[in-house]
């Protein structure tokens, strides 16, 4: 596929097949993240591929997080939306969690790093939809969440960029409509 078709045909997939997604293709979108351009070659970010009982125990506290959303936790409603939520992550194929290095003291530098793993995840994106392999990238409440943090073992000095949610595509939507005249400004 080429640059330009990958990036216009490109879609948030959120109906995966169960089928699994071979270790080479998670290593080589990997590969095409760290490609990234990123200021003083940082090289801020870190990707935890979850799998097995690690995605399970991530799941769990998927549904808990979606319970607290709730100002009656125990009903149905609640409980339906819970186990959706759990559902949906051990049912994904692979997902990685998509850290970006914190500088409390430097502001500035904190700012570029989380550019630069935004770029990162765009790249694992594209790679990933080049090869087939369809994603989402989700943020929510997981993201800084304790207790997600140490199920995965993420140090503090990291903060969560987002989950990407990587699988075969079920079904792939149809493109958004995008506003493009209204993001330009030609000036002369």
């Amino acid at each position: 596929m080429e640059t330009m078709e990958t990036l216009k045909t490109r879609r948030t997939i959120y109906d995966f097949k169960k089928d699994p997604v071979d270790r080479s293709i998670i290593e080589e979108v990997i590969h095409c993240a760290v490609l990234a351009p990123n200021h003083k070659m940082t090289e801020p970010w870190h990707f935890y591929v979850i799998q097995g009982d690690r995605k399970e125990l991530l799941a769990t506290r998927r549904r808990e997080l979606k319970w607290t959303g709730f100002l009656d936790q125990d009903s149905e409603r609640a409980q339906k939306a819970g186990e959706k939520a759990y559902q949906q992550m051990v049912d994904i194929p692979c997902v990685i969690a998509v850290t970006t290095h914190r500088y409390s003291v430097d502001p500035v530098r904190e700012r570029e790093d989380y550019a630069a793993t935004s770029c990162a995840i765009q790249n694992l994106m594209l790679a990933a939809w080049d090869r087939g392999v369809g994603s989402k990238w989700g943020t929510g409440p997981l993201t800084k969440d304790k207790e997600a943090r140490e199920i995965i073992g993420i140090a503090e000095e990291e903060a969560i960029a987002g989950f990407l949610f990587l699988g075969y595509p079920e079904k792939i939507p149809h493109p958004k409509k995008r506003h493009l005249n209204e993001s330009i400004t030609w000036l002369t």
